[in-house]
């Protein structure tokens, strides 16, 4: 079967298909004809709360996965950090293209007072919660849910359920990808000794059905290996404490050259936040390494 013709499914949000625009107009410019199909998930409808580790895996997939399964779209392009672990039967990788920016940002109001003077900060990440207020102890958190340009506006409006907002936090490749207006508004990246970021944070995945290799070829120009081996990492830190894409882990992989590697993460459990950091090539077992050093199976 040849990739004439390809039917791409995203989520619906501005962020999920700007995101997968250009790998869209990478098959485009092969001659491939792209059917585009977009999708409300189960987090897209469910904004009553903050996401955590119990609301299940595949929160942001699993209507997707089950259309790619059933034929009904060839090729998913999904933010990777949101990819449970383990993935359905008859489901392949297809390309992981280069990283933007991994960091988290913090976007908050001219007015907003110092951390130490109670600055409230929206999220619905609790390992951006737990590891924050580790970071900035003054620092006071509430939940907000809604896509990218809903959480500036709340801040813009500095008001959520009749409480004040002061900021939120929000990932630099998400920012980046929709060229939002911030103007306003101050903005400030969070370096690793803040806040590492989640496992897979600004990568992307695009998936298939295994009995079409024919998408993955037409990809192959895409991909980004050194990208692809960094991921792997991280995820492989999220497999070792046996968690899903909501746990408190932070996991980032960098390449020193050489075919080495430097693999941090850490670890905000009810015991405190726990850290590792390891160094050398992927056969080194550096998950395994950085997760000794934090006192985790």
């Amino acid at each position: 079967m040849s990739a004439a013709k390809i039917r791409v499914g995203t989520r619906g949000s501005k962020l999920a298909l700007a995101q997968a625009r250009p790998m869209v107009e990478f098959l485009r410019a092969q001659g491939i004809e792209i059917e585009w199909k977009e999708f409300t998930t189960s987090g897209d409808k469910w904004l009553a709360g903050p996401l955590d580790e119990n609301r299940g895996s595949g929160f942001f997939t699993k209507e997707l996965e089950a259309a790619l399964l059933e034929g009904d779209v060839d090729l998913l392009i999904h933010s990777l950090k949101d990819v449970a672990l383990d993935r359905p039967h008859g489901i392949v990788p297809a390309c992981v293209p280069t990283r933007e920016d991994p960091r988290d940002v913090l976007v908050l109001r001219e007015d907003a007072p110092a951390f130490a003077d109670g600055c409230v900060i929206g999220t619905s990440s609790v390992r951006r919660e737990r590891m924050l207020a580790a970071a900035f102890p003054g620092a006071r958190f509430t939940w907000i849910r809604g896509n990218v340009p809903t959480r500036v506006h709340r801040v813009r409006e500095g008001v959520l359920r009749d409480a004040p907002l002061h900021g939120t936090v929000l990932a630099a490749a998400g920012l980046r990808r929709l060229d939002l207006d911030l103007s306003g508004l101050r903005v400030r990246p969070l370096e690793a000794h803040e806040l590492l970021p989640a496992p897979g944070q600004g990568a992307l995945l695009a998936e298939t059905r295994e009995d079409r290799p024919d998408i993955v070829e037409a990809l192959k120009g895409y991909e980004d290996s050194v990208t692809h081996r960094c991921v792997l990492l991280e995820r492989a830190v999220l497999r070792g404490i046996g968690g899903g894409c909501q746990q408190p882990l932070a996991a980032f992989a960098e390449p020193l050259g050489r075919g080495r590697f430097r693999l941090q993460a850490a670890f905000a459990g009810e015991q405190g936040l726990r850290r590792g950091c390891a160094e050398g090539s992927p056969e080194e077992d550096l998950p395994g390494r950085v997760l000794a050093e934090m006192g985790l199976p």
